[in-house]
């Protein structure tokens, strides 16, 4: 695959954001008005190519736990085409603060939250909005909700941004599924802002920290955004995963296809598939995708994407990885490549089984954690794999966060 250049639209976004927050023309770090009392960017201090350092260490260290992992060679860090305004999934709490309303992120070990309404890394039309809500929750007075004694009702706010088309969708996170003032807040903001797409409610009504609730309603607009990845168009729905850094994912997803090295005639099997953006661009190489995520509502959604993308050999499933997987090794006759791209957490170890039965001949793994790879890699490679390439990607400039691509094979 061709690698990525960014085009003369992003390059200026980039300068846009680089002035902005005033970045220093020759030391390059970012001015951050939350700085340093923010946990969110540890790194927005650090020169950006040490930043890179640091990771290939982090990365480095985390398979020098594991004896089975010593001596894979791990590369610098890809860096991101964009260091700043990147960011285009944000999820900030939404706490009352006296007199004022503080979305941002909790302090860790704490209750606290920090305001961020300002971010450096994210979109400005995504500051934009949340500082306008701010000032609408109060004007509206609308409660934000506090999990120490279950009272007020706003939780979090969900702001995905489209960089192809420079929009912003919003979803409100409640306590309780009535909101009367849900809708008067999802005109207002389409009115005050031509770029929001549209606004949704999410309902969860369990106590304590977790993000998404089961049910969701549109109160104004459109209940979707669509993003552009390379030749892709990837339609989002409310509550599922997409990459933060598109600019990133791009070059994540050419590098897949790179070392999956397809000539036509395989068959694969993407795992954790999320709304399909791996096995679209897979798909052109293969004569087949089977790709299997537990999620429903990804999974209807890549299979809108499929179609919007005119890639009809592939298949989606809806169901759990460790019993489809399995399902799947029993009805196919070969499967040529298995790709997972599992949450933080890594593959479940019934799902690590399945996966080690289908007995792939090449498997890319896609990793946002370094420590759950590193252990997953261990029990791959006493399989039988071993570690033919590790490639890491920075999707997350300014913190220590990194993304791993490894392609393992079959046998010695």
């Amino acid at each position: 695959m061709p690698g990525y250049r960014p085009n003369t639209i992003h390059q200026r976004r980039g300068a846009e954001a680089r002035r902005s927050f005033g970045e220093d023309p020759i030391s390059h770090k970012p001015y951050c008005p939350h700085y340093p009392q923010c946990v969110g960017c540890p790194l927005i201090d650090v020169p950006y190519p040490e930043q890179l350092a640091r990771k290939r260490a982090i990365v480095r260290e985390a398979f020098s736990a594991y004896p089975a992992l010593e001596g894979v060679e791990v590369p610098p860090v890809i860096a991101s085409p964009q260091r700043l305004g990147y960011r285009a999934r944000v999820k900030l709490v939404v706490r009352k603060n006296r007199n004022s309303v503080a979305a941002g992120l909790y302090v860790p070990q704490s209750h606290r939250v920090i305001d961020i309404s300002a971010c450096p890394v994210h979109p400005q039309p995504v500051n934009q909005v949340v500082s306008y809500l701010k000032k609408k929750i109060l004007e509206l007075a609308i409660a934000p909700y506090d999990e120490r004694d279950d009272s007020g009702n706003l939780r979090y706010l969900d702001l995905r941004y489209s960089a192809t088309r420079r929009e912003v969708s919003v979803t409100l996170i409640t306590r309780h599924s009535g909101f009367p003032q849900g809708a008067l807040l999802g005109r207002s903001l389409q009115q005050r802002f031509s770029f929001v797409s549209g606004v949704i409610q999410n309902v969860n009504a369990q106590r304590g920290n977790v993000i998404w609730g089961p049910s969701f309603r549109t109160l104004s607009g459109r209940d979707t955004i669509l993003e552009r990845v390379g030749d892709l168009k990837l339609v989002f729905p409310p509550g599922v995963f997409s990459q933060a850094n598109p600019f990133t994912a791009r070059k994540l997803y050419e590098h897949v296809c790179e070392v999956a090295a397809l000539r036509g005639d395989e068959t694969v099997l993407d795992l954790y598939c999320g709304v399909g953006p791996i096995s679209l661009y897979l798909a052109r190489g293969a004569r087949q995708v089977w790709a299997v995520d537990d999620s429903e509502p990804a999974i209807s959604s890549a299979k809108q994407n499929a179609r919007r993308n005119g890639r009809g050999n592939c298949r989606f499933v809806a169901g759990d990885v460790a019993a489809t997987a399995a399902q799947l090794q029993r009805t196919l006759s070969q499967i040529d490549l298995a790709v997972i791209n599992p949450p933080r957490k890594g593959v479940q170890p019934a799902a690590l089984t399945s996966i080690i039965k289908v007995n792939a001949p090449k498997l890319i793994y896609v990793s946002c954690d370094p420590s759950s790879l590193a252990r997953d890699l261990d029990r791959l490679v006493a399989a039988g794999y071993r570690v033919a390439r590790v490639q890491a990607f920075d999707m997350f400039p300014q913190t220590e966060e990194v993304e791993n691509v490894v392609l393992l094979l079959k046998g010695r």
